[in-house]
């Protein structure tokens, strides 16, 4: 299967470069870093968007123009929304909204809601997130994201997506990312790793988090890789 994985950032590819290897080829096309690795029954096409939705939204087109990729993965790290949720967590998204999409103006549909839409969020694949979940020793928690571009820093936005969307984390690239797979007709699973505490007196930064290299998602790698030859 030709999967795409798509990251924001060079800090959260190189886990996955260092698990894999394998890179066969490598390209920058659009500002996108591409890289091609060859790894059991997939050929992967590792991309490195850049930060924001749009950016996303463009490395997921490009991997669909370039390769006709079948699957589309989605890794990174993400901050909290929810008090329960510890730095170092590894969750599963299950949906994202777009929140600072807002035609209410036009058409009076809430925050959120793209047109054609009746809800704001995006839903990431289900039957593959089960096969993930199926065959982890400890399933991962499954949350709603608030998807934008904006770096979420204070409380009171992030009191505003909790209460408006029941989102658990935040982030600001995966609505991007499900807005064009949706378009191509392609499955789409999003893992995330906790890296931001839900309060701003939080004692662990997002360096920190780096430091101690607690992506964590990179481990579960096979797992997903072996989901997808099912």
């Amino acid at each position: 299967m030709r999967i795409a994985i798509i990251t924001a950032m060079a800090e959260e590819t190189l886990p996955i470069l260092r698990k894999l290897g394998g890179v066969v080829a490598e390209d920058c096309v659009s500002g996108v870093t591409i890289r091609q690795i060859e790894t059991g029954k997939h050929t992967v096409y590792l991309a490195t968007s850049g930060i924001g939705e749009i950016r996303a939204a463009l490395a997921v087109q490009l991997m669909v123009d370039l390769f006709d990729v079948e699957a589309v993965l989605n890794f990174g790290f993400v901050g909290s929304l929810n008090k329960t949720l510890p730095v170092g967590e590894l969750v599963l998204v299950e949906r994202a909204t777009h929140y600072q999409f807002d035609i209410s103006a036009v058409d009076g549909l809430p925050p959120g809601c793209y047109d054609g839409k009746a809800e704001p969020y995006f839903y990431t694949d289900k039957e593959l997130s089960e096969r993930v979940q199926s065959a982890l020793p400890r399933r991962l928690r499954t949350v709603t994201a608030a998807s934008g571009d904006v770096f979420v820093a204070d409380n009171a936005l992030k009191t505003r997506l909790a209460d408006t969307f029941f989102a658990d984390i935040c982030e600001m690239e995966i609505a991007g990312i499900c807005l064009a797979a949706e378009r191509n007709g392609l499955p789409v699973l999003s893992m995330k790793v906790v890296s931001d505490g839900a309060d701003e007196g939080a004692t662990e930064s997002f360096s920190d988090v780096l430091k101690r290299g607690l992506s964590r998602y990179e481990e579960l790698l096979p797992v997903v890789l072996d989901a997808l030859s099912e």
